[in-house]
């Protein structure tokens, strides 16, 4: 009896290890450098490339306007912006979502942020930043040294990134079903293509 015990054991040990080897990330690990960033701004230019952004620390926020959270959390972004004002700091607020509907939702709530439109879920794809929102920091190598809800952030965790000193804040667990989010997130942008453009 203990050695069929101790076989099903060792049985749902291996079947755990294995689906939990197989499941999809729910977000990029710390450390990783320099992720691909494939996004507009608002003006339909790119952003600076991070050779280009090389010595500052980068704060990629992303978000849409359906997101209760993500709107709530907007206020306190552009607080750590204007506190951060002259450091160097780079605040990026980007959305999925059709540019004419940022546009409207940004006039009755403006955004200090630089806000980016990733309309092929690029970006979004490779940082696994299904969970909105979702706040990414990254060091002045561009390395990842926090993935976090906006409202954690404080600008002095931002200031110790600068200064090469680690940050200690909650981590945010990514959404668990990143399939099914980026699916979701896919629809979404298909019916908003039929009425904004």
């Amino acid at each position: 009896m203990r050695r069929k015990l101790a076989f099903a054991a060792i049985a749902l040990c291996i079947a755990f290890h294995v689906s939990a080897a197989d499941a999809p990330a729910t977000k990029l690990p710390l450390g990783t450098r320099r992720p691909k960033l494939d996004f507009r701004l608002l003006d339909g230019s790119r952003p600076p490339s991070w050779p280009r952004m090389r010595g500052q620390v980068v704060v990629l926020d992303f978000w849409a306007t359906w997101c209760a959270p993500c709107v709530a959390s907007i206020p306190h972004l552009d607080a750590l912006k204007q506190e951060l004002a002259g450091e160097r700091v780079l605040f990026y607020s980007i959305t999925y979502e059709p540019k004419a509907k940022a546009v409207a939702f940004l006039e009755k709530h403006p955004m200090t942020t630089t806000v980016g439109l990733d309309q092929e879920l690029a970006t979004f794809k490779s940082l696994i930043a299904w969970g909105i929102p979702m706040t990414y920091v990254f060091d002045r190598e561009g390395k990842v040294v926090a993935v976090v809800n906006p409202t954690r952030l404080t600008a002095a965790m931002i200031r110790n990134v600068l200064t090469g000193r680690p940050i200690e804040v909650e981590q945010h667990p990514g959404w668990r079903d990143p399939v099914g989010a980026a699916k979701y997130f896919y629809d979404q942008l298909i019916e908003d293509r039929k009425k904004y453009e």
